[in-house]
């Protein structure tokens, strides 16, 4: 076979590969010129393809309906020469308190810094701290306010240790702190 025959069947064989690729053909075409040629750009999925809504929640994120609403409200005070103080909170048995939200406010003497936490335990084992952002409020009369409210996910079961709001303060410990917190969020059976 003669070098012109040779290149002949090789540009024939990469035009072949080079419409493979392009989705068309390397034959003559048989379809008239109107038709447009194929496109390499994907098709776009129709909206029937997609996922249908809505989806299965997570056993945490069922209807509200078959939890129970929780909220209690727990005050304490902190006495001279007291370091901290703390609340306990009783979850009900057979029961896991999901916690959504927490407020405190603190009143104290002028001058005095604070530092406030909840403890939780899930499954007897697992005990954890959460900290509050406290905010100065006001000041006046020889007395200082601070407050937190502050959205969280935080989990507490019966079992173990009992879930703890306590607020500490700083070197200077003279005088008498009270202290309001309120804990929200919804029981789940257990």
């Amino acid at each position: 076979m003669n070098s012109n025959a040779q290149t002949t069947k090789r540009l024939h064989a990469i035009a072949i590969v080079l419409g493979v690729v392009a989705g068309t053909s390397a034959a003559p075409a048989q379809q008239p010129e109107s038709s447009p040629a194929p496109s390499l750009v994907p098709a776009v999925p129709a909206v029937t393809d997609r996922l249908p809504l809505p989806l299965p929640l997570p056993r945490t994120f069922e209807r509200r309906e078959d939890s129970q609403p929780f909220q209690q409200t727990v005050r304490f005070t902190i006495g001279n020469e007291e370091k901290e103080g703390y609340a306990e909170i009783a979850v009900p048995a057979r029961h896991r308190l999901v916690i959504e939200h927490v407020s405190a406010l603190m009143q104290g003497p002028s001058g005095q810094r604070y530092f406030a936490s909840l403890r939780t335990t899930v499954r007897r084992e697992e005990t954890a701290w959460h900290y509050l952002v406290l905010s100065p409020q006001y000041s006046g009369a020889g007395i200082d306010v601070y407050a937190a409210a502050q959205p969280m996910r935080v989990y507490a079961d019966p079992d173990g240790l009992p879930m703890r709001f306590s607020v500490s303060r700083g070197m200077d410990d003279g005088g008498t702190v009270s202290v309001d917190a309120t804990v929200s969020g919804y029981l789940l059976d257990r």
